[in-house]
C-alpha cells in the first residue's frame, strides 16, 4: 500500500528536477544576415525585430520588415541584443499537458457524475451490459475520453510558431 503514494510522488517531482537543471544560454556573435532583436534609444522603450544589412566595430545597420532602407544604430547605444535561433513549436509540450489535464479532469468528472443504474422502470428486468458498473470504472473511462480530447487539443494549441531568441554579441565586447 505504500507503493502507490511513493510512485505518486516521485511522477510529480520529476517535472520540477528537470526543471532546476537549465543552464544560461551563450552569446551568439551577430553577423551580416542574423535576425536580431534589438534595443536601443533611437527606437524608443520597445525592442524592434530586423535583420543586420551591415556590422562594423561602431555601427550595425538594421533593416526592419520588407522596408529596403536601413537604420544605422550606433553599437555603444545598445542596451540589448538578441540573436534568433530560429522557429519551433509546442506541440509535444501541449500534447503532454493538454493529456495530464484531460485525464485528470475527466476522471474526476466521471468519478463525481457516476449514478447507479435505475431498473424500477424496465419491463424486462436489468441489463446493464455496455455502460461502467462502478464509480472507479466510469472514471477510467472517462480519464481515457477526457485523455483523448485534452491530446487532440493540446496538440492544436502548441502548433502556433515561436520564435526563439537567445543572448548576442557584436565583434569582441
Amino acid at each position: 500500500m505504500r507503493f502507490m503514494p511513493t510512485l505518486c510522488a516521485v511522477v510529480l517531482m520529476t517535472p520540477v528536477a528537470g526543471l532546476s537543471q537549465s543552464s544560461q544560454p551563450q552569446e551568439i556573435r551577430v553577423d551580416t544576415g542574423s535576425r536580431v532583436r534589438i534595443a536601443a534609444p533611437i527606437f524608443g522603450p520597445e525592442k524592434q525585430v530586423g535583420t543586420v544589412v551591415s556590422l562594423s566595430r561602431d555601427t550595425l545597420g538594421l533593416r526592419q520588415g520588407a522596408s529596403t532602407a536601413s537604420r544605422l544604430v550606433a553599437t555603444s547605444d545598445i542596451t540589448a541584443l538578441e540573436v534568433s535561433s530560429g522557429r519551433h513549436t509546442r506541440k509535444a509540450k501541449g500534447a503532454l499537458w493538454g493529456l495530464l489535464i484531460g485525464a485528470s479532469s475527466g476522471a474526476v468528472l466521471g468519478y463525481t457524475m457516476y449514478k447507479e443504474p435505475d431498473c424500477t422502470n424496465q419491463g424486462f428486468g436489468c441489463i446493464d451490459i455496455i455502460g461502467p458498473h462502478s464509480k472507479s470504472e466510469n472514471a477510467v473511462w472517462s480519464g481515457v475520453a477526457g485523455g483523448i480530447l485534452g491530446l487532440v487539443v493540446g496538440t492544436l494549441v502548441g502548433m502556433s510558431s515561436t520564435e526563439t531568441w537567445a543572448p548576442g554579441v557584436v565583434g569582441a565586447r
